[in-house]
């Protein structure tokens, strides 16, 4: 009995550590200081952009590659994944525990890729459509990203945060008061 106790005070001492290294990394790497490494989405702007990108999908008659970069664990590109087979869905992750939650949620998937990479060295090209809740430091990157790497016809939908060097297609209100509201759409 006691060295069960002892092996689970160790295990949990492992885990305290872990966490800890994973902060120190996180306030060491100064392009993403000021952002989570992982923020989910939710509510009623994830399911705006579920539903905005799910008529895209079902009027096309070609596979489309659908792309979260920062995509945390995954969510939004599995449940587009479930509802249509038919399309490629990748998502890119560099925080290693949201990583793993999202590799491990895609595991019956064949139609999802999840990648442990730093979205700025991942070519966008292939996507036909971006969805994106990534934080304002994040954002200018993101639209300079696009505009060297996007193709002709790219649509993006980003939740609650405008990419201020793109040109604004859409902007879908959702009449929230904190800082996650409205949907930003661009297409190049």
């Amino acid at each position: 009995m006691i060295w069960l106790l002892l092996f689970i005070n160790l295990l949990l001492l492992a885990a305290a550590l872990y966490l800890l290294f994973v902060i120190a990394r996180l306030f060491m790497n100064k392009e993403y200081r000021d952002c989570p490494p992982y923020l989910p989405s939710f509510g009623k702007e994830k399911r705006i952009i579920v539903s905005r990108v799910g008529e895209i999908l079902k009027n096309s008659s070609k596979e489309m590659t659908i792309l979260d970069p920062g995509c945390g664990t995954g969510t939004l590109l599995i449940g587009l994944a479930k509802k249509f087979p038919n399309h490629k869905f990748v998502g890119i992750e560099w925080g290693r525990p949201a990583y793993l939650a999202a590799k491990f949620n895609a595991r019956n998937l064949k139609n999802v890729t999840v990648i442990q990479q730093d979205m700025f060295t991942y070519p966008f090209n292939e996507a036909d459509i971006i969805v994106c809740f990534l934080m304002p430091p994040l954002m200018e990157r993101l639209g300079n990203k696009i505009k060297t790497d996007g193709k002709k016809g790219l649509t993006i939908f980003s939740n609650s945060f405008e990419i201020p060097n793109m040109e604004l297609n859409e902007k879908v209100e959702t009449s929230r008061l904190f800082f996650i509201k409205d949907i930003y759409i661009y297409k190049l």
